[in-house]
């Protein structure tokens, strides 16, 4: 089922993949959201047009960053679902001046646009994949905070001293 839930942006549209359960430890730790009706046909409505603006929003940004050649790379598009703001995430190895493509975003689509610089877990998370075990990557099914990995931690485990291979999505 479709549902209106409650997320740290407001209102948002999910999906309801199981049948209700009895609280259990490890369903207790996991992040849930409340949810708060059924989405009506409306709804079901705007989160498809949501859906398309993303993509919109994500094809026009990655032709403007080609085209103003800035160091950046584009991972994915949120629009709310009221549809007051879009968040664009990125990732960069350094700052970057991304005032103009902001000022192309907001005169094409005509909404706030929002951008946010990533790392690379935050990236592995959004993106999904397979570690070099074979799995799913650990950040994408289970971890949610992102602890620092020292230089020590690496030691301790012989891994590669390389500040890129440890701070890397595994």
């Amino acid at each position: 089922d479709k549902v209106i839930v409650e997320s740290e942006l407001g209102e948002t549209c999910g999906t309801v993949f199981s049948e209700p359960q009895s609280p259990t430890m490890e369903l207790a730790q996991r992040p849930l959201r409340k949810v708060l009706r059924l989405a009506s046909e409306e709804e079901k409505e705007r989160q498809n047009k949501n859906s398309e603006r993303e993509k919109d929003i994500y094809d026009f940004c990655l032709q403007k960053i080609k085209q103003k050649s800035l160091p950046m790379r584009l991972i994915s598009v949120e629009c709310l679902f009221d549809t007051s703001k879009a968040i664009v995430y990125f990732t960069a190895d350094c700052r970057v001046d991304f005032r103009e493509l902001v000022k192309d975003l907001v005169q094409r689509f005509r909404m706030r646009i929002e951008m946010k610089q990533i790392g690379v877990r935050h990236q592995a998370k959004m993106v999904v994949g397979l570690g070099t075990c074979g799995r799913q990557l650990c950040c994408t099914s289970f971890l949610s905070n992102f602890a620092p990995v020292s230089i020590k931690m690496a030691k301790e485990q012989n891994l590669s001293l390389n500040p890129s291979k440890i701070s890397g999505m595994c």
